[in-house]
This record gives structure tokens, C-alpha cells and sequence, in this order.
């Protein structure tokens, strides 16, 4: 996997981020983890997957048509 820096809304390495696998074409997002009980009771979370908060302001990195 060879993964590369889409954009992000924050400095410094914080969140949140939009990666790119280069091999896969995949996106991967860093954002912050929810982890309140009511607001996981309302999914569906297979185990071995998490859950991040991310904000519209990064989905402006994501490529038109992609």
C-alpha cells in the first residue's frame, strides 16, 4: 500500500485528513473517533472497524468525477 496526502482542514498533522491508497484508488480518513455509547447504539459497527466524525469542510479535497 502506498498511501499519499490528499488535503486537510487543520495544520500540524491534526484532524481531520483525507489520504489516498495509490494502489487501491481507496480514500482513508482521519478524523475523530466517536465513541459516545448512544451515538453507537444508532449503527451498525462490525467489530475490527471504528467510526470517525468528519466535517464537509474536507470532502473539498476529493476529486470531481472520482
Amino acid at each position: 500500500m502506498r498511501i499519499s496526502f490528499v488535503g486537510g482542514s487543520t495544520g500540524q498533522g491534526g484532524s481531520p485528513r483525507l489520504y489516498r491508497d495509490e494502489e487501491s484508488g481507496d480514500f482513508i480518513v482521519q478524523g475523530y473517533v466517536i465513541s459516545d455509547p448512544a451515538d453507537l447504539e444508532q449503527m451498525s459497527v462490525p467489530s475490527g472497524e471504528t467510526v470517525v466524525r468528519v466535517p464537509p469542510s474536507l470532502f473539498r479535497y476529493l476529486p470531481k468525477g472520482d
